[in-house]
């Protein structure tokens, strides 16, 4: 349990002893103080260091400090500006949570993440360069309601749930290239969004992204959509244009409540994530408005540069099942795994329980992909390194000396 003050300051102006190295977790929380004249050694501020202080107009954050704790001037309202020197390296979350009058603030260098609610409700934020960030947390700029526009930089990878939910003065945005999906309640309530492109990469849109995006009228996604929620467009009257490879070009709809619901169906998405299927998962009930372009999936590699059907021979799916992911990307038949360099048949064939009918169908239907491995036999073409001849061994366990893999090299080097 934190320990709070026993006391209540109501000075206007505090002096901190030159000895003070650290303020303590909510030492002034509350307090009137308007000033604050911190001491060359101070390094840490504590937790809820100057909570609720709404009379704390500047402060002046001196080159010693390295640590700001979690919500140290959270609901300081009349605080109107801050720079946070170059020395700070890690700041707590929702840091400026309420801070209705800041407009500006300087961000440290070497500070590349923003904590989740970090200027939540920052409602006189106009501004702000995030030049070196590369996550944004959960509701960062959530009700910052005076903030026009802002680039998000292509140093951000991942974006949290609900980054400008209530933003409803944002009226245009750049999405980072390498953004792969769009979290729940994104763009919430961003009400002046007239528009947005949305990179290559991005193949996800979940529940409620452009939720009452009231002046929202065309939305153009460059890349396939693997999977997207019926209710990614709720509130949104006036969006009658969709520009995506995924859909027929150009789609123009009325938007009635359920024609979006149609026009998912009509370009071949369905309910039921493909990946607890792949991985013998349990559905996500909070997942329950997503839909799935198969297709799509199929083609898409994961974190591991794996495509579903390569993921499918390695966990030894039975054919029944995995004929289903064939199906929707036959061409993936022909990669060599680049973890194990096999090709698909010999990568079914790993394992004590893998299956002999997905073995058999995955070499009927590259049959060449007996030819790839003979030519690790005979030291020639992608199989060759260094000279030597590349026969991997399984990355995860060694392999049994009855295992199916080890009887079918046998099978292959001995032909001639």
């Amino acid at each position: 349990m934190v320990k709070k003050p026993a006391y209540k300051v109501r000075l206007a102006r505090i002096k901190i002893n030159a000895a003070i190295v650290s303020i303590n977790d909510y030492e002034f929380e509350g307090s009137s103080v308007k000033k604050i004249s911190l001491p060359s050694r101070i390094t840490t501020f504590g937790n809820g260091a100057f909570l609720d202080c709404s009379s704390l107009t500047s402060v002046k954050l001196l080159p010693s400090i390295s640590t700001l704790g979690k919500d140290v001037f959270k609901n300081c309202s009349s605080l109107v500006s801050i720079t946070l020197p170059s020395s700070i390296t890690t700041l707590g979350d929702g840091i400026f949570h309420g801070c209705s009058s800041l407009t500006s603030v300087t961000l440290p260098p070497m500070i590349t993440t923003l904590g989740d609610r970090f200027f939540y409700d920052c409602v006189s934020l106009s501004s702000i360069s995030l030049q070196q960030i590369t996550y944004l947390g959960d509701e960062v700029f959530h009700d910052c309601s005076s903030l026009t526009s802002i680039t998000i930089p292509s140093t951000v990878t991942s974006l949290g749930y609900g980054v400008f939910m209530g933003c409803s003065s944002l009226t245009s945005i750049t999405i980072p290239p390498e953004i792969k999906y769009l979290t729940a309640g994104l763009f919430w309530d961003c009400s002046s969004l007239t528009s947005i492109t949305l990179p290559p990469k991005v193949t996800i849109l979940e529940n409620d992204v452009f939720c009452r995006c009231a002046l929202l009228t065309t939305v153009r996604m460059e890349g396939h959509i693997t999977a997207i929620s019926s209710r990614v467009f709720d509130g949104c009257p006036r969006l009658t244009t969709i520009l995506s490879p995924s859909f027929s070009t150009g789609t123009t709809f009325r938007n009635t409540p359920h024609e979006f619901l149609e026009l998912l169906m009509d370009a071949g998405y369905t309910k039921g994530n493909p990946n607890d299927f792949l991985y013998n998962a349990v559905p996500n009930p909070n997942m329950c408005h997503m839909h799935y372009n198969r297709s799509a999936w199929a083609r898409t590699e994961a974190w591991n540069y794996r495509l579903p059907l390569c993921t499918a021979a390695k966990n030894n799916m039975k054919w029944e099942k995995m004929k289903q992911i064939f199906d929707a990307n036959m061409p993936a038949i022909y990669e060599v795994d680049w973890l194990s360099g096999l090709p698909m048949f010999m990568m079914a064939a790993e394992g004590p329980q893998s299956d002999l009918e997905s073995v058999y169908n995955l070499l009927k239907q590259h049959p060449l992909g007996i030819c790839m491995m003979k030519e690790r036999k005979e030291g020639r073409g992608e199989w060759v390194s260094d000279g030597s001849v590349m026969i991997p061994n399984n990355e995860d366990n060694p392999i049994p000396l009855d295992d199916m893999r080890t009887r079918l090299y046998s099978w292959v080097f001995s032909m001639d």
